[in-house]
């Protein structure tokens, strides 16, 4: 599967969209209702007020009355009332006909406006968070000040009457002829721009066409420019993590750290514990786009603690869901199952159907890389469905491309190729070239594993047009890749070993070193299969140093397996017998099944009985659980 599909699905969960419930500190708080007016007149109680909890609905509500989490409270004309949290560090005004849900209520509190227009008042510094969700593409964040939400049919007006409220939207943006899924940021104040009114939409632009990434950067530039002169720490936070997400999408990882780094550390002068949590977020997309898994790790794993120290909980989902991704990639097998598990009860518990389909997804892909095909499937088709359901045509596009690959394994070709075609039409239509490239490679993938070459080498080199035109080197490397691999089977070798060294410049070329360790390996076999073991030898030892260095294990267990194969070719068997022997103990850690252990097996058997006895203990074959 190509990695920008990967990241594609990565990037649909946006941080900041709700709160689960948690059985912690959360629940010794609460919200209470403090006054009913009813035409102007306060009240002791009001009957025709739906109050509904756990899907059961009464129609009226009294002062005093406690409001639990999870409960949704639907206003009539002519009736306002007024709710607040403990010790009121929140006050939460619903108008006549608004609709508002409190969905948590702890260190910080969510609520989610459904209709009507509401007003909200919080003190400053009194929580480390407070945000209010409207649909799934907007979430108000504030630390302290007074706003109110707007919401009719078609769109939703936010005002700030005192000091900041941030808005983060996540939607598309097009450069060019691509579309970028993109989360951004807007800043309004009571002194500066203080109203601003949305229209959101399923496929929803957020700025301005830019020709190309250049001009989107410089956009976002301006942006930061602006806040400066202002003055406005809210605002340069926000313009810095904008022009940060522009200048990662170009490549531009360091000055994209540089960024985020600076946002970082304004997030802590500022005292902004959940942002400074978002930013590190951030600050892991860039270290796992560069190929630096233990990096983007340790950046993930200090937003989870900082996410769980102030009670974030949809924040805590959200880093839980990179994790699993990063564990993914590292071959940690049951540890990113149980990370994405864990993050898809958190987004389900607060109702946040787009992240729930993106963790379905990130469980089919643990699934699907361990090669338990038949449990990935129906994962995939759990969050096409979750993504039909909303609209959301990219991520659905999506899911049908990641959901082909179990497909291809099992033997089912024809529905493969269905779904990654079905994919490559909305891809088309959505006009994310992107996207098509990243389908056309695994169009000619399932081609490939069919043995119709000439297919997939149209397919490969489409791909490979598209993004060289595009400039986006790591998918231009894929491509390569997977060219070389198809040249390897048609016996071409010595095209194959051009195609992987290319590859291998272009991932050195953008400081990738996952690719190029994947790079080597490829070269690696193809020296091995042109009877150039010494150099064969020397390339999958580059790998390995490499693949250990990121802590990616399934990889290392493939580098074992092949230098052992070399190491036999040359004779040298008991050496060789160790290295599988390395392979197998490290498929066994990982609880690894399958075509490569069993290949590694394989490998071993065959040296041990050339061996004659030996003292080492028989490894068992591979066996699906």
């Amino acid at each position: 599967m190509s990695n920008r599909l990967t990241r594609l699905l990565a990037v649909v969960v946006v941080a900041g969209l709700a709160v689960t419930l948690g059985a912690d500190a959360q629940t010794t708080r609460s919200h209470t209702v403090k006054q009913i007016l009813v035409d102007g007149k306060s009240v002791a109680s009001a009957s025709d007020v739906t109050v509904t909890t756990n899907g059961t609905a009464h129609h009226s509500i009294e002062r005093g009355e406690s409001i639990v989490d999870g409960t949704r409270i639907d206003v009539p004309s002519g009736v306002e009332v007024v709710i607040v949290s403990t010790d009121e560090k929140s006050t939460v005004t619903l108008e006549p006909g608004a609709s508002i849900t409190f969905v948590s209520t702890g260190k910080g509190e969510v609520l989610r406006s459904n209709g009507g227009k509401a007003l909200f008042d919080v003190v400053r510094n009194t929580l480390d968070f407070f945000r209010v969700q409207y649909g799934d593409h907007i979430t108000a964040g504030v630390s302290g000040t007074a706003f109110s939400i707007e919401a009719g049919a078609q769109d939703v007006t936010f005002t700030c009457t005192r000091d900041e409220v941030s808005i983060a939207k996540s939607g598309f943006v097009q450069i060019g002829s691509v579309r970028k899924s993109v989360t951004l940021i807007d800043v309004i104040s009571a002194t500066h721009h203080s109203a601003v009114t949305y229209k959101p939409q399923p496929v929803w632009f957020l700025t301005p066409d830019f020709p190309n990434l250049a001009a989107a950067e410089a956009f976002f530039q301006r942006q930061l420019d602006d806040a400066r002169a202002r003055g406005d720490s809210a605002a340069i936070d926000a313009a810095l993590r904008n022009l940060g997400n522009m200048q990662a999408e170009q490549g531009k990882y360091a000055a994209a750290l540089v960024s985020y780094q600076e946002a970082l550390s304004l997030s802590r002068q500022l005292g902004d514990r959940d942002g400074e949590a978002k930013v590190g977020g951030d600050i892991g997309n860039v270290e796992a786009d560069q190929g630096r898994s233990a990096a983007a790790l340790a950046a993930y794993q200090e937003s989870l603690a900082l996410f769980r120290e102030v009670g974030d909980r949809d924040g805590e989902g959200v880093a839980l869901l990179d994790i699993a991704s990063i564990q993914r990639h590292q071959g940690q097998y049951d540890a990113a199952l149980k990370s994405a598990q864990q993050g898809l009860a958190l987004v389900s518990r607060a109702g946040d159907r787009d992240g729930e389909a993106a963790a379905l997804a990130e469980i089919g892909q643990v699934h699907e890389d361990r090669e338990d095909y038949y449990l990935a499937a129906p994962s995939f088709e759990r969050a096409l469905t979750l993504f039909r359901a909303m609209g959301d045509r990219e991520g659905e596009a999506t899911t049908l491309a990641l959901s082909a690959y179990p497909y291809a394994i099992i033997g089912k070709m024809d529905q493969a190729l269905s779904l990654t075609q079905q994919a490559l039409s909305i891809f088309r239509a959505l006009g994310d070239r992107s996207n098509v490239g990243s389908t056309l490679l695994n169009i000619g993938s399932v081609h490939a594993s069919r043995r119709q070459y000439a297919e997939a080498f149209t397919s490969f080199r489409e791909a490979l047009a598209i993004f060289h035109e595009l400039g986006e080197l790591d998918q231009e490397a894929a491509a390569l890749g997977l060219i070389g691999a198809a040249q390897e089977s048609t016996g071409e070798n010595d095209a194959a070993l051009q195609s992987h060294q290319k590859a291998l410049a272009l991932f050195r070329q953008i400081d990738d070193q996952g690719g190029e360790a994947g790079a080597l390996l490829d070269i690696g076999r193809v020296q091995y299969n042109q009877g150039e073991f010494s150099a064969s030898l020397a390339s999958s030892q580059q790998a390995l140093a490499l693949f250990q260095g990121l802590g990616d294990q399934h990889s290392q267990a493939l580098a074992f397996n092949g230098i052992g194969l070399v190491l036999e070719a040359q004779g040298h068997y008991p050496e060789a017998l160790d290295w599988y022997q390395q392979a197998l103990s490290m498929y066994h850690k990982l609880g690894d099944f399958g075509p490569d252990v069993d290949d590694a097996f394989t490998n071993f058997g065959r040296v041990k009985a050339r061996l004659g006895p030996s003292q080492l203990p028989s490894p068992q074959p591979s066996a699906s659980p």
